[in-house]
């Protein structure tokens, strides 16, 4: 079993909020220049990470995780692992490095979208997280993280009508998955910069 952290959206651009959750996620084959026991490894040090960040250890959790990452090179998890680590140590810079190499490797990864998005947006780097979501919009138009994400990018940016309609879209994404949390959170917002 795979371990894995990801970022939720209502963590947003303001803030970047590392939640454990177990991944069934399997790894992709061996490569020529990976053996079955390197991945093995990989996978325990991965797991070893996970375990740390769990505990608060962040620079523990970070060696784990580039350990996975030099046993595995091609580790997509392990490099988004890697940046959440980086960015609950405060490092955006490198957290912004694991989240793009992550997507390099695996851009079918929502989550990596909005890591990257969100790492850049605590970066100041407003409008390049605002590409990145609009990204894991277009592909996942149903992913009620990237909404909202996208809408915090859109209040540090002032265009209040295009927030309003980020907003309202992640809720109704998020109604339909019963996550009555971000609703209560997303109708505070919106209660907040409506007149």
């Amino acid at each position: 079993m795979i371990r894995h952290f990801f970022t939720c959206g209502l963590a947003g651009l303001v803030l970047v909020t590392a939640i454990p959750r177990i991944s069934h996620a399997t790894l992709p084959p061996v490569s020529q220049r990976t053996s079955p026991g390197d991945l093995e490894q990989a996978e325990a040090y991965n797991n070893q990470g996970y375990d740390l960040a769990s505990q608060g250890k962040f620079i523990e959790a970070v060696a784990a995780f580039e350990q996975a990452i030099a046993l595995y090179p091609d580790y997509d998890t392990a490099y988004n692992n890697l940046g959440i680590a980086y960015a609950q140590l405060g490092n955006f810079s490198a957290a912004v490095s694991a989240f793009e190499q992550a997507l390099t490797l695996n851009a079918g990864n929502v989550e990596y979208y909005n890591n990257l998005g969100s790492a850049l947006g605590s970066l100041g780097r407003i409008a390049e997280a605002t590409n990145v979501l609009r990204e894991a919009i277009a592909r996942y138009p149903n992913e009620p993280d990237s909404h909202f994400n996208l809408a915090i990018a859109f209040l540090n940016q002032n265009q209040l009508s295009e927030a309003i309609s980020a907003l309202k879209t992640a809720r109704n994404l998020y109604e339909i998955r019963n996550n009555f949390r971000a609703i209560q959170q997303i109708n505070q917002i919106l209660q907040d910069l409506e007149p």
